[in-house]
């Protein structure tokens, strides 16, 4: 009998032993964030350049600045130029401003970095709407002997919409030597919408002595002017033989805000050259006017050229409605058209009428997950996961189910996009589960860090 409790007793303490050790052992949903954390560290401290680099575009995938004193001390030090414009990336993805007055060091001294970070550094600026305070940097690129600095200055300074910059550009198209400067400042001179350009840019326009692409890029940039004497040359451009001069000269004319405007888009999109129709349904769409409502749905319908049909969803998209979305819907759960075709219906509707895409969204879900091949679903998945929408919370739960670790990553993106901590229970399931694949778990630990 004693030896018999005794027995008992050595089991009970070896069991309790063991529990013990389980629980002491089986890390935690914080142990692993923490774990997560401190790896992320050390890879951006001591990984080699590709490690580093894929870290960053996870970051740029999640619009994650967390890391942020980690990374501008990395800007800094690092000498891959393939690193320094992956994170310059991040911070424009984000619009942060925290990385500027490293990237403004880099542009002074660009004579010594590589030319591809002081483009990208450049665009940074833009971006993040930093050109005002930093517009000297800025004329002295004008005058670089880096033709490339020159261009990305011409673009920056068109892109800020001031007028003092019309001046500067028209002098150096008449003292660059460079084609490609020259073409840049034709093209992007009509953004400052300043009427002291538009003879300058007429008298290029009309003359077909002229290179193409200088009439070409000249005329877009009367469009923006939207100069009440230019539109009848435009017109004028647009009954020119040169399809590729028409192309451009409709484009121009949609800008203008005139009947006779809507009358030739209606006509350019029914031109026998299908570059003409396109350039014509994406000016349609920009008008956003319904008069055009009628004709796209019959173009992305009758098309012979698939690029137009698509092109024709997105106009209308951007035109609207329910006529409008109703019909791109149609398209999206039509399993007898092309997938590239429904793929852009889908992500149309999901990106631009979410609220009203929700009944879309159960039913091509209910029909494509019974698919033995799951590859349209995912497709489907990898673009709903960016749509920063919190009424699709059911949706991403339902993603966590999937068989497809594909999908079941897209759920978390989208929960950790949308923040929707009522699935946060769910996630830290998945976090600890040592059986889900580890792509899946540290997708589940970097949302849980956001929940």
């Amino acid at each position: 009998m004693k030896l018999h409790k005794l027995v008992l007793l050595i089991f009970f303490a070896f069991f309790s032993a063991i529990l013990c050790f389980s629980q002491e052992t089986t890390p935690t949903t914080e142990d692993n964030t923490i774990s997560l954390r401190k790896e992320r560290e050390r890879i951006l401290a001591f990984g080699l350049n590709n490690e580093v680099s894929g870290l960053i575009k996870e970051f740029i995938a999640s619009k994650d600045l967390s890391y942020n004193d980690h990374l501008s001390k990395l800007f800094v030090t690092t000498k891959s130029d393939q690193i320094q414009r992956d994170i310059i990336e991040l911070y424009t993805v984000i619009k942060s401003n925290n990385l500027i007055n490293q990237v403004i060091d880099k542009i002074k001294d660009r004579d010594y970095e590589t030319r591809s970070v002081i483009i990208a550094g450049i665009r940074y600026i833009s971006e993040i709407n930093a050109v005002k305070e930093n517009h000297d940097i800025f004329m002295e690129l004008l005058e670089d002997n880096q033709k490339d600095f020159r261009i990305e200055a011409i673009k920056v300074l068109a892109a800020t919409g001031n007028k003092n910059y019309s001046k500067p550009l028209m002098d150096l198209y008449e003292s660059d030597d460079e084609a490609q400067v020259k073409l840049q400042i034709l093209l992007d001179i009509g953004k400052l919408e300043d009427p002291e350009t538009a003879e300058f840019l007429k008298d290029i326009a009309s003359d077909k002595y002229l290179e193409r692409t200088y009439r070409q890029y000249a005329i877009n940039s009367l469009g923006y002017l939207k100069d009440e004497n230019s539109f009848d040359d435009l017109v004028a451009a647009y009954k020119e033989d040169d399809p590729f001069i028409r192309i451009y000269a409709i484009s121009a004319i949609s800008k203008y805000d005139k009947r006779e405007a809507n009358l030739l888009i209606h006509e350019a999109i029914r031109d026998e050259n299908w570059r003409i129709r396109k350039q014509a349904i994406t000016d349609a769409g920009n008008r956003k006017s319904n008069d055009f409502t009628q004709i796209l749905i019959y173009r992305a319908d009758n098309d012979p050229v698939e690029d137009i049909r698509n092109t024709s969803l997105t106009a209308l998209a951007e035109i609207g409605g329910k006529e409008a979305f109703d019909f791109i819907r149609s398209k999206a759960s039509d399993p007898k058209i092309g997938v590239k075709t429904r793929h852009h219906a889908f992500t149309l509707a999901v990106n631009k009428d979410t609220a009203n895409s929700l009944e879309m969204i159960e039913t091509i879900f209910a029909k494509e997950s019974s698919a033995s091949n799951k590859a349209f679903l995912e497709s489907l998945t990898s673009e709903l996961c960016r749509v920063e929408y919190s009424g699709l919370a059911p949706f991403f739960e339902k993603m966590l189910e999937s068989s497809s670790v594909v999908i079941r990553i897209a759920g978390l993106r989208g929960i950790r996009l949308n923040k929707i901590s009522s699935l946060k229970d769910k996630v830290k399931a998945i976090a600890e589960d040592q059986k889900q694949a580890t792509a899946v778990k540290n997708n589940a630990i970097a949302t849980l860090e956001v929940l």
